[in-house]
């Protein structure tokens, strides 16, 4: 049997010549890089025959280090990259699954406007690309699931999974699942899943 971990971050070193955003992105949950040799390391120790490699926010809408390791490991790595988002443009997507180890886009809540894309009916041009593209999306969105609920229903096509459940952010044990009854809701809708990734950061335990 083959074992995929469905989100796994890789990144380089906050550098001026490959500097991270100022502000408006989450921390690395370790102070120094981690590297694809790093996570196949990982991967062996637990077993895990293939991952799907996510950009992390602190690095940015860059998918670099993502897509080359995804193109040294074919048989290893996929990617679920960052979007263009300065490019309201229906057609912006087309050709985006062309780069190699490429599955499909991530959107999260983080930066500037991004939530708009889920609560605004301008953001909807990026839903049509997706769907015209035939692209997988995997949605980072805490707080935003009934807004999800609506964009799934306008397009039936385009296929969703909602990272870590879409618990609480920064709640723990409890208190993280207290958007549950909204995340339930969802399961009407055919194109929407859901992963059960990050929970550990959820737990009051050791």
């Amino acid at each position: 049997m083959l074992i995929a971990d469905a989100q796994v971050h890789l990144w380089a070193a906050n550098t001026p010549d490959r500097p991270w955003p100022t502000s408006g992105r989450s921390e690395p949950h370790r102070d120094t890089p981690f590297s694809a040799a790093d996570l196949l390391a990982e991967m062996d120790a637990a077993g895990v025959h293939r991952a799907v490699i996510v950009p992390p926010s602190w690095e940015g809408d860059r998918n670099d280090l993502a897509l080359a390791a995804a193109q040294a490991h074919p048989d290893k790595f996929a990617v679920m990259g960052r979007p263009p988002l300065a490019r309201t443009d229906p057609h912006a997507l087309d050709h985006w699954r062309a780069q190699p180890g490429m599955l499909g886009i991530r959107v999260t809540t983080a930066g500037a406007g991004a939530r708009g894309l889920f609560t605004e009916p301008e953001g909807d041009w990026l839903w049509q690309a997706a769907e015209r593209a035939g692209l997988p999306v995997m949605v980072s969105i805490p707080g935003l699931l009934p807004e999800l609920g609506r964009i799934a229903a306008r397009h039936p096509g385009l296929r969703f999974v909602i990272d870590h459940l879409a618990l609480v952010r920064d709640a723990k044990d409890a208190a993280a699942f207290g958007d549950l009854a909204n995340l339930l809701a969802l399961a009407g809708h055919p194109n929407v899943a859901a992963k059960a990734s990050a929970l550990p950061r959820y737990s009051s335990e050791a």
